[in-house]
């Protein structure tokens, strides 16, 4: 046999061999999807937004045209209920960058030339008998039969258990038990509360050429510090010089970014000329996926045009109105601020510090001695203590410092700290105290977050970020406004409605106009025995128990209803196969295990 013939039939041999390997596996996974689906796991696609963006319904993927941040924008509304996108159907032709406020065109006529199609939503795993050996638990994702129909199922996060009053105030969880006299705040464990963190800025995105143009940064050292010891030489990471004495030299983080006016002008390369150009906001509940503009028909929007700049290449842009509405109309001050911080030298001081509604709390890491103290300044009733980190070292740690759920908290290198309790300060918010739960946000809330370092330390910061945590607004009933928790919402105002983005803007630069902030509505919700209530991460678009009541169905999910715990994203969406719209790729960042 020649050598020709015995190639061709090795190759022959060889392709019947992967052709038949491929098909056992394919045969072995049927056999065990079917097995799973019989007796333990089963698999659904989430549709919707209302777990966003813990979990993702139909959504576009973006990268920022011009910070590169990359974020989702809802697109479920494209479709009807059978996921049937016809010439009815609205489309979803912009949404805004959380990091820069930058608001992106995603028609399909883009002058970018970009193909932002919609991805349907993650399909996931769903443990459907582990109620069968044990209660269902708080903060868990759950599916569940929706109960005005039990042939559809819904995917919500579970908080609140049965035989306990449920209160959602300032948009946190309160229970007290059928046995109790008082509401105790209900806090996320690690793994939940990191998957419902929100973003609010990402240093690593910062679009330089602005700040070139002066516009202000979002990290600087305060005007407070004449002599500043902080330096960059990116505007993305900072470091210190050394300084013997012992003042506390800041770096403070203010939530600054260009309106879509402002954009216009940046991409121009002019500097907006504008009395508020250095004025930040207070953070609030925004989310970028609920940032959509829908459009039906042939109608667009009015636009601007821009260019931008990158690498040696010139791309045009149209700049489409912001979703006013989308700005998010509820003040959030529990954050959470991370970096890595690189310790250079074992000596001197460094403070993480929050702010909410004008109070400061803070994190001093010695690292010479191994230790983080924790303080509330100014108030004596919190009292000073310290515990050990692994920050003990010259070397690089990552770091995160949390005040959340009325409690401190310290991540390093991934794992929390334990403080033992004494971080928890629920107990001094008091009406009469400077930590009353009712207290509104101050000027100080505009630098929410800042990293000090005294007595010589000199260390290097990384990859910050400020993230909030979830907000779930206090609406009951179709009468209150499930966008907005104030009692009388300043958003309501002639100057403010109907909603522009200018007019947002301005109301949350002044702290003149905050008084109606701390006075917010509050929900009670009373479960029985094999009662639960479910809520979606994502407040504003979920469709739960505050308000099933209104179409006359209870607000809670009995125990016969439950189906199971989501366990993992087994396919979040494929990659696009290069010159298709077919996502078959598999994508195996977005695979992942549910929190």
């Amino acid at each position: 046999m020649s050598n020709e013939n015995k190639t061709a039939k090795a190759e022959t041999v060889s392709t019947v061999r992967v052709v038949r390997e491929y098909a056992e596996a394919l045969g072995v996974a049927l056999v065990l999807a079917f097995i799973f689906k019989a007796f333990a796991i089963e698999a659904y696609m989430i549709p919707t937004g209302s777990m966003a963006s813990t979990l993702m319904g139909r959504h576009k993927d973006v990268n920022c045209e011009v910070c590169g941040y990359p974020f989702q924008v809802g697109s479920s509304r494209e479709v009807d209920e059978n996921g049937y996108a016809g010439s009815e159907q609205p489309s979803v032709v912009s949404g805004t960058c959380p990091q820069c406020n930058f608001t992106m065109y995603l028609g399909e006529d883009n002058t970018a030339n970009r193909n932002y199609m919609s991805y349907n939503g993650d399909r996931i795993f769903v443990n459907k008998y582990l109620f069968d050996f044990r209660k269902p638990k708080r903060w868990h994702v759950t599916v569940f039969r929706y109960p005005a129909n039990p042939y559809i199922n819904y995917i919500k996060r579970l908080v609140g258990v049965e035989n306990e009053t449920l209160r959602i105030c300032h948009g946190d969880i309160f229970v007290k038990k059928d046995s109790e006299n008082d509401f105790k705040i209900q806090r996320k464990p690690l793994r939940a509360l990191k998957a419902m963190l929100r973003p609010v800025n990402d240093n690593d995105y910062v679009y330089v050429p602005a700040l070139k143009l002066g516009y202000p940064a979002n990290w600087y050292s305060g005007s407070d510090d004449t002599n500043s010891i902080w330096t960059t030489e990116d505007d993305k990471s900072f470091g210190t010089k050394p300084a013997a004495d012992t003042q506390t030299r800041w770096l403070k983080y203010r939530n600054v970014h260009p309106s879509a006016d402002e954009w216009s002008e940046l991409l121009n390369n002019q500097l907006p000329n504008t009395a508020d150009l250095d004025k930040p906001m207070l953070v609030t509940d925004f989310l970028a996926y609920d940032s959509e503009l829908l459009v039906s028909g042939s109608w667009l929007p009015p636009m601007r045009s821009a260019k931008i700049e990158k690498d040696g290449k010139s791309t045009a842009l149209q700049l489409p109105p912001q979703n006013a509405r989308s700005m998010g109309q509820n003040w959030v001050g529990d954050l959470a601020l991370s970096c890595s911080l690189t310790v250079q030298e074992t000596k001197g001081k460094i403070t993480l510090r929050l702010t909410k509604g004008g109070q400061a709390f803070h994190c001093e890491i010695d690292p010479a001695a191994g230790q983080a103290e924790f303080s509330i300044p100014d108030v004596p009733e919190f009292p000073v203590f310290s515990v050990p980190t692994p920050i003990n070292a010259a070397g690089q740690y990552e770091v995160m410092f949390c005040n959340i759920d009325e409690q401190l908290r310290l991540v390093v290198n991934g794992s929390e700290i334990d403080l033992q309790g004494r971080g928890d300060y629920d107990a001094l918010c008091l009406p009469e105290s400077k930590l009353s739960r009712e207290r509104k946000p101050t000027a100080a809330d505009l630098e929410p977050a800042a990293v000090g370092v005294s007595g010589g330390a000199v260390v290097r910061l990384e990859h910050l970020k400020i993230q909030r945590d979830a907000y779930y607004v206090s609406c009951k009933d179709a009468t209150e406004d499930a966008q907005c928790d104030l009692i009388h919402s300043p958003y309501m105002r002639s100057d403010l409605f109907p909603p522009s983005e200018n007019g947002y803007r301005k109301f949350l630069m002044s702290p003149e106009r905050w008084v109606e902030f701390g006075k917010t509505r509050v929900s009670e919700f009373k479960l029985g025995k094999g009662q639960y209530l479910m809520l979606g991460d994502n407040s504003l678009q979920s469709k739960d128990g505050r308000s099933w009541t209104v179409d006359g169905i209870p607000f809670y999910v009995e125990q016969k209803f439950l189906i199971g715990e989501a366990v993992s994203v087994y396919w979040g969406h494929g990659w696009r196969i290069p010159g298709t719209r077919l996502a078959l790729i598999p994508n195996f960042p977005k695979m992942r295990w549910i929190d």
